[in-house]
């Protein structure tokens, strides 16, 4: 068996297994555990193989499809190698802090997380590997599935009976498009083959002959994926969702589906679409959108109390820059392909860093509820008394998320702001996008001091009933694995670009620059340069990690010790103000309290203006707000829905999604061995 067929065998086996094992739950996380470690180690022996050798290709028998007239091959290049490397540090991490975190969901069965979670990790295996569009919308809508039972694993929960029916409702409407989409672009496909390279060939003629076509197909696409992947205005089910999943679904969604999307976007618009007008077209507004995303996904996260929904918002946010860097890569390539692949580069090299950060940062958030029970950034405070190890992760997370030299965001977020300025010397609007996006970044790095400052710092605010003492080893095991992942990439980035550089350069098609004239030589620095039609024109940024890095470390040793050879002493005395004491409680600086400064400059800039009061009749604003017909009666209708199935048990949607599956296995079954 090939490394990949290995790995999705272990996960199905791990799978029947942990359903035999569910009321053993230790033993169950134990088992799911050393599945995913199993399937991790193949698959990183494979993406090894494939960065030496090149793509790795193999036809898949058993998937013989009478409809596409070809046997389906499985097809792994160096982008597919990329996004295995993030679902394998994605799986391994949350099925290990797993273990312990599940105890917060006691009154549940364990048979419906694990195996619902190892067949989630085997399909998005599916999603990466098959370059056959219909074999890769069947694993598609298996993810969303598999990600529907772990969503709504608390069904005795309204908020998640309804966040998971939400979501099904949203990515099974979002597949739909896409299944339109492909069976357009394979109506017009002279061979009858759903194979990319064939869909290729066909989209690349539409766009010449049938324009207007080819736009509603590229339309479809972007839809599609932008709802996977929570780009607004298409997110709408992430700040449902995440909030109401336990928190290893959360983490364990937000570092690999959302990132999916991005993966979707890529393979459409730059391996599907040739480099063209279009492109520039379409790369635009994909730009225009993930800089949207940026704006309100971080703005509406800054005003968040609750620390998951907090974090929900912010994912919103961070696909935005992996959407600007992906806008530039495809926009630029019909211009200028070095700005372009450095473009791409930036918004993948964001893709890896948001999975380990953010996932961490769930994870860190979990460990909170499980030690506190409560993720409410005002009702505990100080915990880096008691939990030094998760105050530590979460601090390199948030400076990472934020883009604070020199953890890894800085550098993919550096890579994609300095590749917007360049794409305005050819689209002015970039220069613009990329303003933005700087001072979004801003935004973010206020909103997670928020995030530090009430959860870990200052005194320790806890209830009596919390034990003063860090979450198991077993959960702080994984929240030092990414962190120490956060820091190794920003402090030496060359590598990790040079990696992302092979599957970028290899999803362009056409030439592209050699890696050291983008980046240098150096294996430490990386050297930007404007690379003009036949050498390079000049320098425009560089980064030194290292230098920055020692620099950091020395300013903090020096003031430490300052400290240590002052000798100042510190006492502790009940809290005195106004002639009397008060309790913590009544001089808290509270989590709306870090806003007051950020909305008071905020307004200074866009100060309101005085505009006369007009009426207008109430029918009109009616028609002119849809929400009132369209969203509102929607939700109306999701709430009802939600709420039968919660009265229901929560079974019935669920036996019913089982039956359908087990009916679609068993018709290609029919069709198989009537093939054959």
């Amino acid at each position: 068996m090939d490394p990949l067929t290995t790995a999705v065998v272990v996960l199905l086996t791990g799978a029947l297994l942990t359903a035999f094992l569910s009321r053993h739950r230790l033993m169950a996380g134990y088992v799911a555990l050393a599945s995913v470690i199993l399937a991790s180690i193949s698959l990183l022996r494979l993406s090894l193989w494939i960065f030496s050798h090149g793509p790795f290709e193999t036809v898949v028998p058993l998937l013989r499809l009478p409809v596409s007239g070809l046997r389906v091959h499985l097809i792994v290049d160096q982008l597919s190698a990329v996004f295995l490397f993030i679902i394998v540090l994605v799986a391994v991490s949350t099925t290990w802090f797993s273990l312990r975190a599940m105890e917060l969901c006691k009154a549940r069965s364990l048979i419906r997380f694990y195996p619902a979670l190892l067949l989630f990790f085997a399909t998005t295996l599916g999603v990466v590997a098959f370059q056959n569009m219909l074999v890769f919308l069947l694993f598609w809508e298996l993810m969303t599935l598999t990600s529907y039972l772990l969503i709504a694993f608390e069904t005795e929960k309204p908020q998640a009976a309804r966040a998971g029916l939400l979501y099904f409702v949203a990515a099974t409407v979002a597949t739909s498009l896409m299944v339109i989409a492909t069976t357009i672009l394979y109506a017009h496909n002279p061979s009858h083959t759903f194979e990319f390279s064939q869909l290729r060939d066909t989209l690349g003629t539409l766009t010449t002959t049938k324009p207007v076509l080819a736009n509603i197909v590229l339309a479809l696409f972007l839809v599609g994926f932008g709802t996977k992947a929570g780009i607004l205005p298409f997110g709408f089910w992430i700040p449902v969702a995440y909030p109401a999943a336990p928190t290893v679904t959360s983490a364990a969604m937000a570092g690999i589906v959302t990132k999916l999307g991005v993966y979707g976007t890529v393979r459409v618009f730059l391996d599907l679409l040739p480099p063209s007008e279009l492109s520039l077209v379409w790369g635009s507004i994909i730009a225009l959108l993930g800089t949207a995303s940026i704006v309100v996904g971080t703005l509406t996260a800054l005003q968040q109390t609750e620390a998951k929904r907090l974090l929900s918002f912010h994912v919103i946010g961070q696909i935005g820059y992996m959407w600007l860097g992906v806008g530039i890569g495809v926009a630029m390539y019909h211009l200028h392909p070095a700005i372009a692949v450095l473009g791409l580069m930036g918004g993948l090299f964001h893709v890896v860093n948001n999975a380990s950060y953010k996932s961490l940062l769930f994870l860190n958030a979990g460990a909170v509820e499980y030690r506190t029970g409560t993720t409410e950034l005002d009702r505990v405070g100080g915990l880096m008394h008691i939990m030094p190890v998760t105050t530590v992760s979460a601090i390199i997370a948030s400076l990472s998320i934020a883009g604070v030299p020199p953890l890894s965001g800085f550098t993919s977020k550096w890579l994609i702001f300095e590749r917007s300025i360049m794409a305005g010397l050819y689209v002015p609007v970039f220069i613009f996008l990329g303003l933005v996006a700087v001072f979004i970044s801003a935004v973010t790095l206020a909103s997670f001091m928020k995030f530090l400052a009430t959860l870990f710092l200052g005194d320790l605010h806890v209830g009596e009933q919390v034990a003063h003492r860090e979450v198991p080893v077993s959960m702080t095991i994984p929240q030092t694995l990414l962190a120490i992942v956060c820091v190794v990439f920003g402090v030496a980035p060359v590598p990790v670009l040079w990696y992302l550089y092979r599957g970028a350069a290899e999803i362009l098609p056409g030439m592209v620059p050699s890696f050291n004239s983008l980046v240098g030589t150096s294996p430490f620095r990386v050297n930007l340069t404007l690379l003009g039609s036949n050498s390079a024109i000049g320098a425009t940024g560089a980064w030194d990690p290292l230098l920055v890095t020692a620099v950091f470390v020395g300013a903090m040793l020096f003031a430490y010790g300052i400290s240590r050879l002052g000798g100042a002493r510190t006492r502790k005395v009940p809290i005195w103000l106004c002639g009397e004491e008060h309790s913590y409680q009544e001089i808290m600086y509270s989590s709306h309290s870090f806003l007051q400064p950020f909305n008071r400059y905020f307004c200074r800039l866009y100060p309101e203006l005085p505009v006369p009061k007009m009426r207008m009749p109430g029918l009109l604003l009616k028609l002119l707000n849809p929400d009132t017909w369209i969203t509102y009666p929607a939700e109306r209708l999701a709430e009802r829905l939600a709420r039968a199935q919660t009265q229901a048990g929560g079974r019935a949607l669920v036996v019913y999604l089982l039956w359908a599956v087990a009916l679609v296995v068993i018709v290609g079954l029919v069709l198989l061995f009537a093939h054959t």
